[in-house]
């Protein structure tokens, strides 16, 4: 259609023009007609049910196609320019296209992501790895938003931001479900898979929440002004994902843990290191199984196990199980919890 129409105004000036006495602007009339057919058809077309691609298409003309090959053509661009003939459609009729056009991108992608979680629940009681979590739900997620957004904004930057928040607000909701069905696939009595399998799940569940993550940011920094209170909530789903799975993953530990922190802060802890020895021990084995991890994950699952650790490790003391009869007494109390506090830091820096 732009060919066509540049085609034939390069013929009207060539050819037709010349024709006519100057003071007569045929070229202005020709150019005014054509425009007026333009935005006439355009405008029926705004008027019909159009499907997203067709609404993109019909936006992109409009904003890009029109101005670039036409009002930009170097020959008859500067003629048409001249003719001050305005937008082909009216701003209230394209808001109301892009409008239409979100709402409909919305609506598609709602049911596209609510099928892909629910896919992918339905492998959750599997041995599913965190490639598989990742390259499956969390790739096929942001890649369903990602078409739209790379895409509204080649119409306008505006366009781009508006489509942006409302995907935004299809991720948030997307990921409450997420975090939900995470809670409850993870928690939940008599829906809890085999404690082999638990932690290699709750790595791969955590681990879709960095891409996730980004995405959001990805989303909120189009700038749009009331972006903020969608992004906040994103990161409180996905905060919550993170600590259901840094608590099935801790949960094993602590219980192991348990015997030898009830041994600490008695006569015996002074003279013998076992206990302490075997906690250190079993939280440097625990380290390696969380290599999988990403370092999102890893460092909240990190932190919380430092502070839980530290609380376990004072209770004894707290409790006043051990009692300090002389000066002697305090002073090896004192020398080895600060030797065990030095180890505890540097234990949980090497992690």
């Amino acid at each position: 259609l732009a060919a066509r129409v540049v085609g034939d105004l390069g013929v009207v000036r060539s050819h037709v023009a010349p024709a006519y006495p100057p003071e007569y602007g045929a070229l202005g009339v020709y150019a005014r007609g054509y425009h007026r057919a333009l935005a006439q058809q355009l405008r029926v077309l705004a008027q019909r049910p159009l499907p997203v691609p067709e609404l993109y298409l019909l936006l992109d003309w409009h904003s890009n196609t029109y101005p670039r090959e036409i009002l930009g053509h170097p020959e008859v661009g500067a003629l048409l320019r001249a003719q001050e003939l305005g937008p082909l459609l009216p701003p209230e009729t394209q808001h109301d296209l892009e409008s239409s056009c979100i709402a409909a991108v919305k609506a598609k992608v709602e049911v596209a992501v609510a099928q892909e979680l629910q896919l992918s629940e339905d492998t959750w009681p599997e041995d599913v790895t965190s490639q598989d979590m990742e390259e499956g739900l969390a790739m096929r997620v942001t890649g369903l938003l990602r078409a739209h957004v790379d895409r509204a904004p080649q119409v306008t930057p505006e366009f781009g931001r508006e489509m942006a928040h409302s995907l935004l607000g299809v991720l948030v909701a997307f990921l409450h479900s997420f975090q939900r069905k995470v809670e409850r696939f993870l928690e939940t009595p008599g829906e809890v898979p085999p404690t082999d399998g638990a932690p290699g799940r709750a790595i791969a569940l955590a681990n879709c929440c960095p891409p996730f993550r980004a995405f959001a940011e990805r989303l909120a920094q189009f700038g749009h002004p009331e972006s903020e209170e969608p992004r906040r909530q994103a990161h409180a789903a996905l905060d919550r994902v993170t600590r259901v799975c840094s608590h099935v993953l801790t949960r094993r530990l602590f219980e192991d843990l348990k015997p030898y922190f009830g041994k600490l802060m008695k006569r015996k802890w002074l003279t013998s290191s076992d206990a302490f020895d075997a906690i250190v021990m079993l939280i440097t084995g625990f380290a390696q199984t969380l290599r999988p991890l990403h370092p999102e994950p890893h460092q909240v699952l990190v932190s919380e196990l430092h502070r839980r650790v530290l609380i376990e490790y004072v209770r004894p003391l707290l409790q006043g199980r051990l009692v300090c009869t002389s000066a002697k007494a305090r002073a090896r109390v004192a020398a080895r919890l600060g030797d065990e506090a030095r180890q505890l830091r540097e234990l949980f820096t090497r992690l």
